[in-house]
């Protein structure tokens, strides 16, 4: 889930949270193989496509009215309905290890939506002191 103020792609050098080995760890994005799709909508004859950014003039924005190429090659006026980045970033981590993930694996440093809790709760159900496999201390309430 996007926050509002997140770019539509994620720039190099920029700090972020990624995913590794199910948690999240600070890194930094070091390459960007740059790919986002735009849903727009034809002014004209309200006909809607699916385009690359690269075929958009204007500001890559959800709501934006842009010039957008359409199949014949000619720019037309058009607004955008959704924005996918589908961009593969290659981060490394504060350790020198390098991943090449896709954009659902990475969050803006300061974005703390979800990746906050699911941080925690691997993390406590990795701790052996919080192993939840039946003891023998629960055996009174044993139903066998």
């Amino acid at each position: 889930a996007k926050t509002p103020e997140e770019p539509p792609y994620l720039t190099v050098g920029t700090d972020v949270s990624a995913k590794y080995r199910g948690a999240f760890c600070e890194a930094k994005i070091k390459t960007a193989k740059r790919l986002v799709k735009a849903k727009v909508t034809f002014k004209p004859d309200l006909t809607t496509v699916e385009v690359h950014d690269d075929s958009i003039q204007g500001p890559l924005k959800v709501g934006a009215v842009v010039e957008v190429k359409n199949p014949d090659g000619v720019y037309q006026e058009a607004s955008i309905n959704k924005l996918t980045d589908c961009s593969i970033y290659t981060v490394v981590f504060d350790d020198g290890d390098e991943k090449t993930l896709r954009r659902s694996s990475l969050c803006l440093k300061g974005a703390r939506h979800f990746a906050e809790s699911e941080v925690s709760l691997s993390w406590t159900l990795s701790l052996p002191q919080f192993n939840y496999r039946p003891s023998s201390q629960m055996a009174p309430y044993s139903l066998f």
